[in-house]
């Protein structure tokens, strides 16, 4: 589990909060994952999950009352406690008291030998970030 975020709560001026996550598998075109979120979102997968190649992470959230230029986000996935990824976001422009979705498409980390047999120990940690510039 992250306990090392990136920002402090206080930092979060734009009133950005995550309310929706989504993950889907591009080959099946259909869900995998779906729940309500907060400051930051942790899921854990099944192994069949970590046999998927390419999927789709839907996010979901809003603004509070000041725009947001170059939001970005910060996605990591580990297993155990080694970083196995890290992907970087920035999402353009957001307007006040907006909610916005984005989705990422992205192939998910290959585990070596020494990794998988593990798989069901993987886990990812999406933390936020703000920038205005």
């Amino acid at each position: 589990m992250c306990t090392d975020y990136l920002c402090s709560p206080e930092d979060n001026v734009y009133n950005i909060s995550f309310s929706r996550f989504k993950i889907r598998d591009l080959e099946e075109i259909k869900d995998v994952i779906e729940l309500d979120a907060g400051r930051f979102i942790q899921y854990h997968f099944s192994p069949t999950f970590l046999n998927l190649r390419e999927i789709g992470a839907t996010l979901e959230f809003t603004v509070g009352g000041k725009a947001v230029n170059k939001f970005r986000l910060i996605e990591r996935h580990y297993f155990r406690d080694l970083l196995l990824k890290t992907f970087d976001f920035e999402i353009g422009f957001c307007i006040p008291y907006s909610r916005n979705t984005c989705e990422h498409i992205y192939c998910l980390p290959d585990l070596d030998s020494h990794t998988s047999d593990g798989k069901a120990e993987f886990s990812a940690v999406i933390a936020q970030i703000f920038r205005d510039t």
